[in-house]
């Protein structure tokens, strides 16, 4: 009897709090191409989002509006794997840019705004020695599920 009412209650605790049914970290979204990192973690209803070159051949080539270029390539992969997940823009709470050259702040800024038009997610820039594949910028985001 004790034992039947030991797991009601602990039944009761799991559908009342389901957060703490989560055993800790899981991957939300493996990446198919072998690299030895997870595109999303997720920890309850919050994912991390692992950081985005937007670098393609298609921007590797160009002078002019490189940074605009990668900035977009990166917020519409990020469009795509929030997608995925179930979710979207609106859900990023946080994001961090990492940029090779704190001269193009301007220029991914202008780029990075036309993705959050109302209510920007927090926001921590920083300046680098240097990017993998000599990108202009990576950023990653984390995204809470409402």
């Amino acid at each position: 009897m004790k034992r039947a009412m030991l797991l009601l209650g602990l039944s009761a605790v799991l559908v009342t709090f389901p957060a703490m049914a989560q055993q800790g970290p899981r991957i939300a979204h493996q990446s198919t191409e072998g690299r030895p990192f997870s595109p999303a973690i997720q920890v309850d209803n919050t994912y991390w989002l692992s950081g985005k070159l937007g670098s393609t051949p298609e921007t590797r080539e160009m002078n002019q509006g490189r940074t605009a270029a990668e900035t977009h390539n990166i917020m519409r992969s990020f469009q795509e794997l929030l997608g995925e997940l179930g979710l979207d823009l609106t859900n990023v709470v946080s994001a961090t840019v990492y940029l090779s050259d704190i001269a193009d702040f301007s220029e991914m800024n202008a780029a990075y705004t036309q993705y959050f038009p109302r209510e920007a997610p927090a926001r921590v820039t920083v300046a680098v020695a240097g990017l993998v594949g000599a990108a202009k910028l990576e950023i990653s985001v984390i995204a809470v599920e409402d």
